[in-house]
């Protein structure tokens, strides 16, 4: 949790990224630009108006958010009808009598002493996922414009934990037999950015292209889950660590929880890119990002850098005439 001193700052951040974004809109003006070089002068055509793109990119989320994942038990989710455990409860849970359905993972845990338990729990990492997105821009002129992003994001957590049979280990090397299982936190993000887009042009069809603004983020967990496998065979049994309320208290059946309460988080991003233009209308531009999010899953706050490399493709006006153009 963050305490009321970095969210005054982050406040004053985005009153000043607001304040230059009105600066620069105002003292624009849609008229056809003109480079000066040491050789001779270049013209650029005025681009203004409303145009539409898509994104297509790489995201990678901050490492502190997925240790609400790590199944230690000490998370909890903000939908009263769901419950989190951590990985040792829910093990031992499986282990009480009328848990039919759990044959495959008691089985297992069965075959270990009855003193076993959780050697360590994981360091959680994001993998980088793929994102897809939307973007609108309104051009005053090339140099000037007001963006929006709408992205979507299907974010994984993983990371590694480990279990102590209570048995000797295999050939007697050691003192304990150790057995290491994945652990698996999937969520879905959607991340809306606002801000201000300014060029500087290299060359006649490329230029230099930044962004500053503010972003919103909202957040639904999907999955926590543990897996776990037999030392022969190569079965894979899938432990929920989230599930309803009232089940399985009294040895019934317990069933995972789904559609999570969806949470929204603020914060703010910079991005650079270089920019190319076709001459049948349109560009492409590639892009790397970097936002300071604050990130809501369960009843914690996390706040932390995630970044993103993504193409966009910005649609031409007239779509149709550069289709044919291209073909």
């Amino acid at each position: 949790m963050c305490c009321s001193g970095e969210t005054r700052t982050e406040k004053r951040w985005l009153q000043t990224l607001w304040a230059i974004a009105l600066i620069g809109i105002q003292g624009s003006s849609a008229a056809q630009m003109t480079v000066y070089g040491d050789d001779e002068d270049y013209d650029y055509d005025t681009r203004e108006g409303l145009e539409f793109g898509l994104n297509v990119g790489v995201y990678r989320g901050f490492p502190g958010a997925a240790s609400f994942y790590n199944g230690t038990g000490t998370h909890e989710l903000s939908d009263v009808g769901s419950r989190m455990w951590g990985i040792d409860e829910r093990l031992r849970q499986l282990q009480q009598p009328g848990q039919a359905s759990s044959g495959g993972v008691a089985g297992i845990l069965n075959d270990f002493a009855q003193d076993w338990y959780v050697y360590s729990y994981p360091i959680m990492q994001y993998k980088p996922s793929m994102f897809f997105g939307l973007k609108l821009a309104k051009f005053w002129n090339p140099e000037t414009a007001l963006v929006c992003h709408v992205d979507a994001i299907s974010a994984t957590a993983e990371g590694a934990w480990s279990l102590s049979t209570g048995l000797l280990p295999d050939q007697g090397q050691g003192s304990e037999d150790v057995r290491t299982y994945p652990i698996l936190g999937k969520e879905q993000r959607l991340n809306i950015a606002l801000g201000y887009r300014t060029a500087i042009f290299i060359a006649e069809d490329a230029s230099w292209a930044f962004e500053l603004g503010g972003m919103a983020n909202a957040v639904s967990v999907e999955e926590n889950y543990v897996v776990m496998s037999p030392a022969v065979g190569n079965q894979n049994y899938e432990v929920p660590l989230m599930t309803l309320v009232n089940n399985g208290a009294a040895g019934g059946q317990l069933v995972a929880a789904s559609n999570i309460l969806t949470q929204w988080g603020m914060g703010f991003y910079t991005s650079a890119g270089v920019a190319l233009e076709f001459d049948e209308g349109g560009h492409i531009e590639l892009n790397v990002r970097a936002s300071r999010d604050q990130i809501s899953l369960g009843t914690e706050e996390f706040k932390g850098w995630n970044v993103a490399a993504f193409v966009t493709w910005m649609m031409p006006a007239q779509l149709g005439d550069f289709v044919r153009a291209s073909f």
